[in-house]
């Protein structure tokens, strides 16, 4: 059994696609139901955004400053704080004109019936996303857990048949070589942008930030999973020499595969942070437990703006800030020795140093090369170094497509990859910067404050 599970926040304009994508899915998976999951949380934002409007001006009703709104919520509350600042009751009706996802995913199941197989749980709480999951499998009745899966996707996640019979395929391979079926399964990413944003500069930025994502799919989390599993079956018996050679498993909340009894073992995801796919990685990490890798790769859409890319960088980047709290919970109750914490928050501070890295060490190399009195050493070193970064992983992945893009393409390629590295220093840099605002302004992350998310401007990827 697949119990496809995808939480929904704000995501009405996307939820009748993704209902007529999974439903014409699970239909074609035997033994596959769909369950959508809203949350309460949007009355909750609704409320703390309305608070948040009274008394502005005009000017102050941006995009940018609450990427929350829709399009047409900023024209509407725009217009209406022209002549005076905005009222509660001004914020109350433009917002209340929006029906929340949960509203809307009743109407579209209810115009078109899924044959049993999609359902719709509302969770009561202002949990986030692994609150909202939690929920959801909470309402699961399996006689036998250990054959059932809980898989976890995005509203935008776009898997298709034969992914879907790829994993069942492994999941039977491994039942017949191993005797067992796997705890964890990740169905990794291959990322991709539709270029919809108007500017090409923004096209090209998102294209390349898309690119840089995927290379790190390849040459660090595939990876790293095998080496987990690799040392954990060749353990020497030395926990910290062990707990060195294993990591940190590094799940991702779309794709992933999670075996009933073993989420029912966790109690399902972590809530205690903002984000649930790196701390369930931990989790998994103290107690040993390998990730399969499928030898496919899942379509994933990337950003589309550069607003909703920086977003995304610095919610992504931000996990890492969750993991001294991942280690705090996981000591309190027991699991894992000091040296396996040390091994795993190493790894972690290692991973983020390497991504607060890449910007300015992509800079200097950049600087290395053009700057005339660079001596010629110096300059051989940086333009190496930019052509490893940035030139040969898009040589290599051209040679793995279909129909292998010409000169022009790699170098446009090369050139966009050379700038997204640069622009991902904005992922730690807001990321740090939003935390210490919290601080500052005293304010308690869970329920109390706006999703780290965004309204998303782009429309998912819609195939015929």
């Amino acid at each position: 059994m697949l119990h496809l599970v995808i939480p929904v926040l704000w995501e009405q304009q996307h939820v009748a696609g993704a209902v007529r994508w999974f439903a014409d899915l699970a239909q074609q998976i035997p033994g596959c139901t769909v369950t959508f999951v809203s949350t309460a949380r949007e009355e909750h934002e609704r409320q703390l955004l309305i608070g948040r409007l009274t008394g502005l001006t005009a000017a102050a009703v941006t995009a940018r400053r609450f990427p929350q709104l829709t399009p047409d919520d900023v024209d509407q509350l725009s217009n209406l704080a022209r002549l005076q600042p905005l009222t509660e009751a001004d914020a109350r009706t433009v917002l209340g004109g929006r029906r929340l996802t949960g509203d809307v995913l009743d109407t579209v199941l209810a115009a078109r019936p899924p044959a049993g197989v999609v359902r719709h749980v509302r969770y009561p709480g202002s949990g986030r996303k692994a609150a909202q999951i939690n929920h959801a499998v909470a309402g699961l009745s399996e006689k036998d857990p250990g054959l059932a899966y809980v898989v976890v996707y995005d509203v935008d996640s776009r898997p298709d048949v034969a992914m879907l019979r790829c994993t069942i395929e492994h999941l039977l391979h491994r039942k017949q070589t191993t005797g067992r079926l796997p705890l964890v399964v990740q169905q990794s990413a291959r990322f991709h942008t539709a270029g919809s944003a108007r500017r090409g500069w923004e096209r090209s930025i998102c294209r390349g930030s898309a690119t840089v994502q995927t290379l790190w799919t390849l040459r660090r989390e595939i990876p790293s999973f095998r080496r987990f599993a690799y040392a954990g079956a060749h353990a020497t018996g030395l926990s910290a020499v062990d707990a060195a050679r294993r990591g940190l498993v590094q799940t991702v909340g779309h794709g992933l595969l999670v075996r009933l009894d073993l989420f029912r073992d966790l109690e399902g995801m972590p809530e205690y942070t903002t984000l649930d796919d790196l701390p369930f990685g931990y989790a998994l990490t103290l107690r040993g437990i390998p990730v399969d890798v499928l030898p496919v790769l899942l379509d994933a859409p990337a950003p589309e703006h550069a607003a909703e890319l920086v977003t995304t960088l610095r919610r992504w980047w931000s996990s890492y800030l969750d993991y001294p709290a991942c280690a705090k919970a996981a000591y309190r109750n027991g699991v894992g020795d000091r040296a396996e914490h040390a091994a795993a928050l190493a790894t972690a501070g290692y991973r983020a140093a390497a991504w607060l890295a890449a910007g300015p060490a992509t800079a200097i190399c950049a600087v290395a090369v053009l700057r005339p009195s660079s001596r010629p050493l110096v300059r051989l070193l940086g333009a190496a170094a930019l052509w490893l970064g940035c030139v040969t992983p898009v040589r290599m992945s051209a040679a793995a497509e279909p129909l292998t893009p010409g000169p022009a393409s790699q170098a446009q390629q090369a050139v966009e990859v050379f700038a997204a590295y640069l622009v991902r220093g904005l992922g730690p840099a807001t990321a740090v910067g939003s935390a210490v605002t919290r601080h500052l302004r005293g304010r308690i992350t869970a329920g109390l404050d706006l999703s780290p998310k965004t309204y998303h401007r782009s429309s998912p990827r819609e195939e015929s």
